[in-house]
């Protein structure tokens, strides 16, 4: 994924490898009312997950071929059995290990934004959905640098709430992202 962002230059574009991506660059964002359907801009976030699918697969298929490897020196011997049920155990325990930490991972976010609407959806790994929505005019970016659950607690105010975004993220991350979000509600109010 990428993440654009204004450099020193007027119009230089670095891109990052970020677990949110923008749906276009926030200085050529064409925001217009919600009447239009489509936002202006859209952002997706998710959690970051260190390992594919394949990954996975490979992961757990070398961890079972290297444990394989010690059962070699006790073949013909009974205590081969208790050996192997060992490892097994094992490898089942990070076998679970690893998806439940997938699930979790699975956390996303989406984001939306025209003139005149702001809706943030959390969509948590049970497929449950919450979404705030607000004046983009109104709302206000915050982060906190230690009143929150995570250093750098990144909050949006606005429509009665105070909602975080991108929990999730590593602390430099949401620092970039509140940065960005600045951005665009600044670009959304100019356009009111």
């Amino acid at each position: 994924m990428t993440l654009w962002r204004s450099g020193p230059q007027r119009f230089s574009v670095y891109f990052f490898w970020m677990p949110y991506e923008w749906s276009s660059p926030l200085e050529h964002a064409q925001l217009s009312a919600k009447c239009s359907h489509q936002p202006g801009l859209r952002l997706s976030l998710s959690a970051h997950n260190a390992l594919s699918r394949e990954g996975f697969v490979g992961f757990i298929g070398a961890t079972a071929a290297l444990m394989a490897v010690p059962l070699l020196a006790f073949l013909g011997h009974t205590v081969l059995w208790v050996i192997a049920a060992a490892l097994g155990s094992a490898l089942c325990a990070i076998w679970l290990a690893l998806k439940a930490s997938w699930r979790h991972g699975q956390v996303r976010e989406e984001f939306e934004l025209w003139s005149d609407l702001a809706i943030l959806r959390h969509i948590s790994p049970s497929g449950q959905l919450q979404e705030w929505r607000a004046n983009p005019y109104w709302v206000e970016v915050q982060i906190s640098k230690d009143d929150g659950p995570v250093p750098e607690y990144l909050t949006l105010r606005g429509g009665g709430r105070v909602v975080e975004i991108g929990a999730f993220l590593s602390q430099d991350e949401r620092q970039l992202l509140a940065t960005d979000l600045k951005l665009a509600f600044l670009n959304a109010a100019r356009k009111c």
